[in-house]
């Protein structure tokens, strides 16, 4: 077949495929029509509380921030589109420890992913603080991750299947490196950076990660890995060193126990029982009684959870929160448009009621455009004399930290991975891969510019000059801007800087954040800097379109929550890594991610 012929094939072939994507998804838009008038006429859900009740609190999928645009395509990267807010387990989880109707809350991490370990952190405190209350938790699962069991083990109680078992397993940081694959396509990838340390363009330059990248992803694992360890293991009066030779040698302990992963974890006093799901239905009615229906008294955390009020009088705290890849424009949820960022911090700053904002951060960065000009709309509204504080999540780093340099505080969680100074730009060109194919280029042009970054012609010493004079001002810029905010010299910064990753924790002590704490101590933070006494909290963001509510309300009620017991599996690394190539979008092709953000496992 002629090389023509092949690509018109190809192109059929292609077509096909769309085809049969655009009928699907048009066949799924007219089911959730349906679905949506059966559930408003037959739907027959109570959000009353039964005296006495557990709460059952079962979250699916990611902990996220905020709720990202449900895409049925996204299903083939990752196989799940579930997604909790982090708040509404917050909310929920102390909203049931001061209501009296509520005796106890049933933990069942079943569906849950990985999840950040700040986010982790936040959930374990409002559960501990849940217990105070003198209310009994009781975690139940078939089996638990690393994840799962955190949260499980601050309950009175952990129940497991029989044929379940206990896989802690510990923190890492791995990828897939591709430069062996683009050697065999003859792709060229041409990689601008500065920083020792910033290593998210390695996979697609290296075959391994770097002595310098090992070093410091070494340092931020093992800090993530100590704190679980020390917090589990004192929920469970275990001892740490016990607690770490389970996680390291569970092969050791599997094979003590005969084979049987769930009496090793029995055995070591991870779990309190091995209850079938019968036995267990029959020891949660036995706590909080039986509700008629052949189970025990209960109501899901999503029925019980209230709505905020939508309008807030009186003097308030804004929220807005920056969660996914930083990109130009308005995006969508999931992303951090420019464009959306801005007519947010806008109505914060223009809104009189408004006395302090709140600025959610969790994202591992994006383009240094749109970072920079988030970063001057968060100026805006400390020059209108409205005080600033940023509180950052699972991660806020590279871009992340480029737009909370300008905060009148930065609040992290103990292992929020922040830090990631540093920016990039890469740029790949296929001219070796099409003359392989009888494919060449050539013309004439006014300059060494003209068409300077197509792709299919290679990229000449004139372009790469350039690019790398702009890295090096950006990463000069960037270092002003942070001895600026930080009160410290650019000198200073650097050595702090190139790219190296940090947990809340090392950033405190450094110099780059100013307190340890989650979303409510910054909100009151910024209360006391705006020296107010009452106050309420407004959360801006752009609500979900029409569309993706209904998109999402199908693909819940049709059961695509669900979670491979796999978490961090190759489809869903995949999807991440194509999720944070499609943000790749910036206008100069200059980048600041973090690596370890989007590779923590």
């Amino acid at each position: 077949m002629s090389f023509a012929g092949l690509v018109k094939t190809s192109f059929r072939a292609a077509a096909r495929v769309l085809a049969f994507v655009r009928a699907t998804v048009a066949n799924v838009l007219v089911l959730a029509i349906l679905l949506v008038v059966a559930v408003a006429f037959f739907g027959s859900g109570s959000d009353e509380v039964p005296d006495g009740a557990a709460l059952l609190l079962a979250p699916a999928g990611a902990i996220v921030e905020q709720e990202a645009a449900a895409d049925p395509l996204t299903l083939l990267g990752t196989g799940s589109l579930a997604q909790t807010r982090l708040d509404h387990v917050l909310r929920a989880i102390g909203q049931a420890g001061a209501d009296d109707r509520i005796s106890a809350l049933v933990l069942d991490p079943s569906s849950l992913g990985s999840v950040p370990p700040a986010a982790l952190e936040v959930i374990g405190d409002a559960l501990a603080a849940f217990r105070e209350t003198g209310k009994r938790i009781v975690a139940t699962s078939r089996y638990y991750t690393r994840d799962q069991y955190y949260l499980a083990s601050f309950a009175d109680d952990i129940y497991m299947h029989p044929l379940g078992e206990v896989m802690l397993g510990g923190y890492g940081m791995y990828r897939n490196y591709y430069r062996g694959l683009l050697d065999k396509l003859n792709v060229n990838v041409h990689v601008f950076r500065v920083g020792t340390y910033k290593a998210f363009v390695e996979p697609y330059t290296r075959a391994d990660m770097s002595p310098a990248a090992k070093t410091a992803n070494r340092a931020t694992v093992d800090a993530l890995w100590d704190r679980f360890v020390q917090r589990v293991a004192a929920n469970r009066d275990v001892s740490p060193e016990d607690l770490r030779h389970y996680a390291n040698r569970y092969d050791e302990h599997v094979v003590a126990a005969g084979g049987d992963t769930a009496r090793a974890a029995l055995d070591r006093g991870l779990v309190d029982a091995l209850l079938s799901d019968t036995e267990t239905k029959e020891r949660l009615r036995e706590l909080v009684g039986e509700d008629g229906d052949d189970t025990y008294r209960r109501i899901s955390f999503s029925d019980y959870l209230t709505p905020r009020p939508a309008v807030l009088l009186g003097d308030a705290v804004a929220v807005v929160t920056a969660s996914g890849p930083i990109v130009m424009g308005e995006p969508g949820r999931g992303f951090i448009g420019a464009r959306t960022m801005a007519k947010q911090l806008g109505k914060a700053r223009k809104d009189e009621a408004v006395k302090a904002v709140v600025l959610r951060v969790d994202t591992g960065g994006g383009g240094v455009f749109a970072s920079e000009l988030i970063r001057q709309e968060v100026a805006r509204v400390r020059q209108e004399g409205k005080p600033v504080v940023v509180s950052m999540g699972g991660t806020a780093a590279s871009g992340g930290y480029w737009i909370s340099v300008n905060a009148d505080e930065i609040w992290a969680a103990p292992t929020t991975i922040t830090g990631s100074i540093g920016i990039f730009a890469i740029v790949p060109t296929f001219e070796d891969s099409l003359s392989e194919v009888g494919v060449t280029w050539d013309g004439v042009g006014t300059g060494p510019f003209v068409a300077a970054l197509d792709p299919t012609g290679g990229l000449n010493a004139a372009m790469a000059r350039t690019l790398q004079a702009n890295i090096d001002h950006g990463y000069e810029q960037f270092l002003e801007l942070v001895a600026e905010g930080r009160g410290m010299t650019p000198e200073d910064v650097d050595a702090i800087g190139q790219g190296r990753v940090w947990t809340g924790e090392q950033a405190l002590e450094i110099g780059l954040v100013d307190k340890l704490g989650h979303l409510q101590d910054a909100i009151d933070s910024a209360a006391a800097l705006a020296e107010l006494e009452r106050f309420g909290v407004r959360y801006l963001e752009e609500p979900l379109s029409p569309r993706e509510q209904l998109l999402r309300t199908l693909l819940d009620d049709l059961g695509f929550n669900g979670l491979d017991r796999i978490s961090g599996g190759a489809a869903e690394r995949l999807g991440r890594e194509l999720a944070w190539m499609g943000a790749l979008t910036d206008p100069k092709r200059i980048y600041a991610l973090c690596e370890l953000c989007g590779g923590l496992r």
